[in-house]
């Protein structure tokens, strides 16, 4: 594959340029799609026409922003189906999108490469929003250790059953001594 020709041949003004995907499922299935009228095959992978597969723009973004786009399709008997959706076959899937010289395959760059994310569907279509490689980098792993702590009390992460009682104690506040600082009067039993 060769940007350089596809460059040479975007710099030419007459162009013949085409969107091809290549999705591969969960399940290793292997799937190829073009916006163009007629099949067209490289890299091994045959990519068909009949599935009404399209994408809105490809927004690519430097640093770890997000690159993000969407792709949308008729929902068909023999390429993408409303069961292997609702099986989950889709989340997660792999996604290359070239922009390729319909008539000369071997000019082509790739644009995207990345995962499926949200899929909607409904009325004989879906909606498929593509997330870019960089996006599990924006995803919050771990555990943050601070002075406070990071949990909501009674949430998952503080583990503390509010439905348990002795938990609540009516105090006053004998003083404030800073802000955000008070000084209580005794707690009595309270732990």
């Amino acid at each position: 594959m060769s940007a350089a020709l596809l460059d040479a041949h975007l710099a030419t003004g007459a162009t013949t340029t085409c969107l091809c995907w290549a999705l591969t499922r969960r399940d290793g299935v292997l799937m190829g799609f073009t916006d163009h009228d007629l099949p067209l095959a490289f890299d091994g992978v045959e990519f068909r026409p009949e599935s009404g597969l399209s994408a809105s723009a490809v927004a690519m973004a430097t640093g770890l922003a997000v690159d993000n786009a969407e792709a949308m399709g008729a929902l068909s008997s023999d390429a993408i189906t409303e069961a292997d959706i609702d099986a989950g076959l889709y989340d997660g899937a792999q996604v290359r999108l070239w922009q390729v010289n319909w008539a000369g395959p071997a000019a082509r760059a790739l644009r995207f490469a990345g995962r499926i994310g949200d899929i909607r569907r409904g009325a004989g279509a879906f909606h498929a929003e593509l997330r870019g490689l960089s996006e599990p980098l924006n995803r919050v792993t771990g555990r943050a250790f601070v002075k406070t702590c990071g949990a909501s009390l009674g949430d998952a992460a503080c583990r503390v059953d509010l439905d348990k009682g002795g938990l609540v104690a009516d105090v006053m506040a004998e003083g404030v001594t800073a802000a955000q600082v008070f000084a209580l009067t005794t707690l009595g039993d309270f732990p």
